[in-house]
């Protein structure tokens, strides 16, 4: 995932934001100016500062990976989407996205995602997958994921204690698939092994679709707003939760 690249900005001129670090100068007093999150650049947690014309030269070498960009479409090839959040666990290049799909989202709901604190739970409800999330002062929501709805056979393999994976989360216009606001967060890896080892166990379940979206749709009966899942969450064993970015490799 290292050849994903995130672009966020412009960003009025600011006493605290000096240097671009693309170009390795000093930003005019007046300048605005946008943070690019590149792992592959050895920044302090991968995010550096880009003037406007060392992001346009930039801009055409991110063309190797992935690149997203507040206001850009999340899929150049569609430009509406159903409303509700959607989980991809699929790609080699970024191995978790979530989706926030909503058509107007409001600066509450954008300022959540970009700043608030993220917590992350899994459960596992009959045939279905369950990533439960909640960002800043948003209530719980929840993405569910069977892995026999993939195009390829589920591929995720565990990670080593100690270590971390990145995932992306996105808030996107449903109506217009640009996307309102990104941000790259860290899951553990006991958080995400906890996370494949049911996948493959949802993998090996023998899969119907009708029955997949009755359970689904039970489980929505069962959960129907943020205090359910909430109450859902307090009740998940410790390797079912965690914090986006949490630095230590434990179950709080």
């Amino acid at each position: 995932m290292d050849n994903v690249v995130t672009v966020r900005g412009p960003f009025a001129a600011s006493p605290t934001v000096r240097h671009c670090d693309l170009g390795a100068h000093r930003l005019r007093d007046d300048e605005p100016w946008w943070q690019v999150t590149d792992f592959s650049r050895g920044w302090a947690d991968g995010k550096g500062v880009a003037c406007a014309a060392h992001l346009a030269e930039t801009e055409a070498a991110f063309s190797a990976g992935q690149t997203y960009k507040v206001g850009g479409l999340f899929d150049a090839e569609r430009t509406r989407w159903p409303q509700g959040p959607h989980l991809w666990m699929d790609d080699e290049d970024v191995p978790v996205r979530l989706a926030i799909f909503l058509t107007d989202p409001s600066p509450r709901e954008i300022a959540a995602v970009e700043t608030g604190k993220a917590r992350f739970g899994w459960t596992e409800q009959g045939i279905n997958g369950f990533l439960l999330f909640k960002y800043g002062d948003s209530p719980w929501n929840d993405a569910p994921f069977n892995p026999q709805r993939l195009h390829t056979p589920f591929a995720l393999q565990p990670m080593s204690r100690g270590t971390h994976t990145r995932m992306l989360t996105f808030l996107v216009h449903a109506d217009t698939g640009r996307i309102a606001a990104m941000r790259m967060f860290s899951w553990p890896a006991y958080f995400l092994n906890h996370v494949i080892a049911s996948a493959r166990r949802l993998q090996d379940v023998p899969y119907d679709e009708a029955a997949a979206n009755l359970a689904q749709q039970d489980f929505y009966d069962r959960y129907p707003d943020g205090p359910s899942l909430y109450r859902l969450v307090r009740a998940l064993p410790p390797e079912a939760t965690c914090t986006g970015g949490q630095r230590d490799d434990r179950p709080h």
